[in-house]
């Protein structure tokens, strides 16, 4: 039995070794299929010519050459976010969050990159490169007007006077988290569909600041049923969901923050590629490697209207705005992780929501209600294990007189003898050698609930940037001074001392005694709201601890007493 709960120690202790050397490998899930591709095949860097359409479209009258004379920026204040759009191309040159800080500044969806080269989000492609050449780049004509309660409407317009012509609408609601998006284009009068792509990329951390950015620039696509993520690395080339996948969202991605069009009606394909292969630049631009490689998404609007998402990847806000938007908060890709992460989440937000406005007590909270949730099992399995450590004490002396007696036996012949001999011993006895497994179960069920408080501290916004108290200031970042690994590891020594060891093998007993110095060292690296849950987990395990040996001690008591 002792042997056993040594495995599984030392089990646990490569599980989580395991883990944290794997973490950035396991952090985005593992790749789930692509959706099929687009039937239109893609030669080099210049997507496939557009196929006719199944009815002649009447060509619509040629407009007015329309532009404007020099470049503007447009501001916008609104409730969360500010905004900067340009009429060069009647794109966005700045979307920054309030509220969210990175690396000492606001958190801003365009990049001083992205500005640099002058590729900026909400461009325009189409299907056949030589549709519109340049209309990214053209001055458009602005007209801004001030919406009910504090938002705004701003149109872009712009013509070339032989058929050519786009017109650009935002609606941005100040009290709303959805912008409304109209597009119009015609090439030679006639029309022709748009697709709204947000590029380059996605890189709102600073990864000098935060230790736990594990992704950015990632894809991810909703077809209403499951949410498909195309890891960075995959994106290399074109990848294409066609209008049958009946996608309901699509965007980029990193650990707390989305870019997300949600496209009118059900026909929207969507193109996923390196910026280099976009065909967004302009031609002969030489671009950066880290630019030209960054992935861009591009949603088709057969409808001409989208609505866009572009914030943190907050639970409540996005539930609250339908279109299953909640799906783009990861928890996990496996289904026990999974099952145990988002209510871990839920009832975290709850505590938080309902009973004190900071999450590291909210922590404390939530592993005091696991405990007492849990407390049946734990006590049922530490009496087991503990009367079964009693009953191998008794036996003891038998049990080395059987191995005494074969000791000079080392044939096969004479080990059967002594294992048979042994369990008739255990047989007459009345002691289940195995009784004590029960005991290692909270151990094992301790597993699935530690990771997902991990997978919980470091992929919701809720938690980034919230502190416990004195030197905690971000509970999804390691203790910088090591005072609660410590503490941790601290308590782990005091309750393996209060587990009686009488029988078991003095270097085991050695070995037992050095793990908390293990997972003092894991620890010191893994989120301090992890290391809080644990230590206060280890406490509470001490307590209860202490409720089992007294009330072992008792009924040994009892029979000298009678």
């Amino acid at each position: 039995m002792e042997k056993r709960m040594v495995a599984a120690f030392a089990l646990s202790i490569l599980i989580l070794i395991g883990w944290s050397i794997l973490a950035k490998k396991l952090f985005p899930q593992p790749e789930p299929p692509v959706p099929p591709a687009a039937p239109a095949a893609v030669e080099g860097d210049r997507a496939a010519e557009p196929i006719p359409p199944a009815e002649p479209v009447p060509q619509r009258p040629a407009v007015a050459a329309t532009s404007a004379a020099s470049e503007q920026e447009i501001r916008l204040e609104l409730d969360s976010v500010q905004v900067v759009l340009t009429n060069r191309g009647g794109r966005v040159r700045s979307w920054r969050l309030k509220g969210y800080d990175t690396a000492g500044r606001p958190v801003d969806f365009v990049s001083d990159a992205a500005r640099r080269n002058d590729v900026l989000p909400l461009a325009l492609s189409f299907d056949d490169r030589g549709v519109l050449p340049g209309v990214n780049h053209a001055l458009f004509d602005v007209t801004r007007a001030d919406e009910p309660g504090g938002g705004a409407r701003v149109e872009f317009r712009w013509a070339d006077g032989a058929g050519g012509s786009v017109s650009k609408t935002f609606v941005f609601h100040s009290d709303a988290k959805l912008v409304d998006v109209r597009i119009d284009a015609s090439d030679h009068g006639r029309k022709v569909t748009p697709h709204l792509v947000w590029a380059p990329g996605l890189e709102l951390e600073d990864p000098n600041q935060r230790s736990n950015t594990y992704y950015n620039g990632q894809a991810l696509v909703y077809d209403g049923t499951q949410v498909t993520r195309i890891p960075r690395r995959r994106i290399d080339t074109a990848v294409a969901v066609p209008e049958s996948a009946s996608v309901v969202w699509a965007g980029l991605e990193d650990q707390y923050f989305t870019a997300l069009m949600l496209p009118e009606g059900s026909r929207a394909a969507v193109t996923i590629a390196p910026l280099a292969q976009s065909g967004l630049a302009a031609k002969g631009q030489a671009l950066p490697e880290a630019v030209a490689s960054a992935p861009t998404i591009a949603v088709s609007l057969p409808e001409g209207a989208t609505q866009l998402f572009v914030g943190p990847k907050d639970f409540g806000v996005l539930s609250s705005l339908g279109h299953g938007l909640e799906k783009a908060v990861w928890f996990s890709s496996y289904r026990l992780i999974y099952a145990c992460a988002k209510p871990v989440f839920l009832a975290l937000r709850f505590v938080h929501d309902h009973w004190v406005e900071n999450y590291g007590v909210a922590i404390v909270i939530l592993t005091i209600g696991l405990r007492l949730l849990l407390f049946p099992l734990n006590q049922f399995s530490m009496v087991r294990m503990r009367k079964v450590a009693g009953e191998m004490q008794r036996i003891q002396p038998k049990l080395k007189q059987i191995q005494a007696k074969y000791k000079k036996s080392k044939d096969a012949d004479g080990r059967a003898k002594m294992n048979a001999e042994t369990m008739e011993m255990y047989k007459r006895e009345g002691v289940n050698p195995f009784g004590g497994v029960s005991g290692c179960l909270p151990l094992f069920i301790q597993m699935p609930i530690l990771w997902a408080f991990f997978d919980v501290l470091t992929a919701t916004v809720e938690l980034r940037g919230a502190p416990f108290f004195g030197w905690i200031r971000d509970l999804t970042h390691p203790d910088p001074f090591w005072i609660t690994p410590i503490l941790m590891g601290a308590s782990m020594f005091v309750q393996q001392k209060m587990t009686p060891t009488a029988n078991v093998d003095p270097a085991q007993q050695r070995v037992m005694l050095f793990m908390p110095v293990i997972f003092t060292v894991m620890f010191g690296s893994l989120p301090s709201g992890l290391v809080l849950y644990y230590f206060v987990n280890n406490v509470l395990g001490i307590g209860q601890q202490w409720l089992v040996n007294r009330h072992i001690a008792k009924l040994e008591a009892a029979p000298s007493k009678a």
